[in-house]
């Protein structure tokens, strides 16, 4: 999911910190029994069976690495839990309460919860939030968007000159905003403290442009075929699955680049029109039909 504003990011694209270790086992184990035969040479410990895994030396080393990779791995968490970019869960509410943004949680007359914000739509919440404060800006539009439609896969604000300001809302898997969330946005963008009164804000579905990609895939003989069309198709799809939001463009040469998985020589046909992006358009692929032929 992506949502269109000036500030915020993607943090699926952001590299672990460095303050996180990569962990593994036989490392720890080796750095561990590295610093045993250091420390038997220097008094005087003969000791020369640490490659037999029966020896007790080296079992007890891998009790100990095991329980160390354990802890550092606790470490690990405790650092990601403080970051909303990797935080999960309850991790993830405390970290962005520093926003004053906490889940949004609908319950019944009987407190049964009915609805619940996940953590992605909690998360562009919190980025969305830094901006919020300011009446009239985009990331402020988009703060009261998604806390009053919190199920959208996207949200784009557009600048129409003249004061106008136009919010286009994007429902999951090729579905159309429904009017209820349409209402509910518009209602929460008229508030005093969200619109400038020299705004004049217009809230709709966007429109789902549907496509969808058949060819054949040429391939050598040598590998099976079914495994590289499958590989193709999961990798066409994935291409669909990302550029799913308001406003993205689908040029032939990417959607077909897709295709290009190993093994496969070249795509035939490759009669594939660009979809231009437009402002309050969400391109949704709608099936991936490939097939094959190996070259003889």
């Amino acid at each position: 999911m992506a949502i269109h504003t000036p500030t915020s990011i993607d943090v699926s694209r952001l590299p672990e910190p460095d303050a996180i270790e990569t962990l593994d086992f036989e490392t720890i184990l080796a750095s561990r029994m590295t610093d045993f035969d250091t420390r038997a040479e220097q008094a005087g410990f003969d000791y020369d069976v640490g490659e037999l895994e029966t020896d007790p030396i080296k079992i007890d080393q891998e009790v100990h690495a095991y329980r160390e990779l354990l802890m550092r791995a606790r470490v690990n968490d405790g650092v990601r839990s403080v970051l909303p970019a990797f935080a999960k869960g309850a991790d993830l509410d405390n970290a962005v309460s520093r926003a004053n943004v906490v889940r949004i949680i609908t319950l019944d007359e009987r407190g049964a919860v009915i609805f619940q914000e996940d953590d992605e739509a909690l998360l562009r919440r919190y980025l969305a939030s830094f901006d919020a404060p300011a009446a009239g800006s985009e990331d402020g539009y988009l703060a009261a968007s998604l806390k009053a439609w919190p199920q959208a896969h996207d949200i784009r604000i557009v600048n129409g000159g003249a004061g106008k300001v136009l919010v286009y809302l994007l429902a999951a898997a090729g579905s159309a905003a429904p009017m209820d969330a349409v209402f509910a946005v518009a209602k929460a963008l008229d508030a005093k403290h969200v619109r400038p009164l020299t705004d004049d804000v217009t809230v709709s579905a966007a429109q789902i442009a549907r496509y969808a990609l058949s060819a054949t895939l040429v391939v050598p003989r040598g590998p099976d075929p079914a495994q590289v069309v499958d590989a193709a198709v999961k990798s066409v799809k994935a291409f669909g699955v990302a550029r799913y939001n308001i406003g993205a463009e689908i040029p032939a040469s990417a959607l077909l680049a897709a295709a290009y998985v190993p093994n496969v020589l070249r795509i035939e046909p490759v009669e594939v029109p660009d979809m231009a992006a437009r402002a309050n358009v969400a391109p949704y692929l709608t099936g991936v039909n490939l097939t094959y032929r190996v070259l003889s």
